[in-house]
């Protein structure tokens, strides 16, 4: 029903993309691609061709990107980090409440997913909205 719905979501949102990791751990050489300006239009893009009941997702708050990364393999993959809370029906047609969802983007795209609150062992989502950067 709906847990199995998220399950599978789970398993899907587990897998990490490999948008140019950065050669060194050092955020000041990180590469995290530009900033997301349609970042909203990606996650719901993402969403609804990856996770069951697509057409009737129900999209509430979508954070505002932040600088983050996370761990492919033994590399750290840099980008920008979106949470969205995200609701969908069960088996019945009954929407059981939103779920959270993370996403790290990487030039427009949406290299990362996770539907926990763990990123990597130690390192984990923070769902505060991040600042668009300053533009002249």
């Amino acid at each position: 029903m709906f847990s199995g719905l998220f399950l599978l979501a789970l398993a899907g949102c587990s897998s990490m993309g490999s948008p140019r990791p950065a050669s060194s751990g050092d955020r000041v050489q990180a590469n995290f691609g530009a900033y997301p300006p349609d970042y909203r239009n990606l996650v719901q893009s993402w969403s609804r061709g990856n996770l069951d009941g697509a057409s009737a997702l129900q999209f509430g708050h979508v954070s505002r990107p932040r600088k983050e990364w996370a761990v492919d393999g033994s590399q750290k993959i840099y980008g920008w980090s979106v949470c969205a809370m995200i609701s969908a029906p069960n088996a019945y047609g009954e929407y059981t409440g939103p779920q959270t969802f993370w996403f790290l983007i990487h030039d427009d795209k949406v290299v990362g997913t996770r539907q926990s609150y763990t990123i990597s062992p130690g390192h984990y989502v923070n769902c505060s909205d991040g600042n668009a950067p300053v533009t002249s």
